[in-house]
């Protein structure tokens, strides 16, 4: 599973309350959260700040050994 949508369901939110309160729209989170759309680097780091986590932990996981 996505680490972004993972973080998410740990927290118990919506992907709507989830884009609300990182700033970004519903359908930009659907996007990154399937994998389809890139977040800017700004992005990253408002997910991983309103989440608790690592820009790695959330963006990178898959390019750790």
């Amino acid at each position: 599973m996505n680490p972004l949508k993972e973080a998410r369901r740990e927290k118990g939110l919506s992907q709507y309350e989830s884009a609300k309160g990182i700033g970004i729209s519903y359908s930009m989170l659907v996007k990154m959260e399937n994998g389809s759309k890139s977040p800017s680097k700004k992005t990253m780091w408002k997910a991983a700040r309103f989440y608790g986590k690592t820009v790695d932990e959330l963006f990178f996981t898959d390019l750790v050994h």
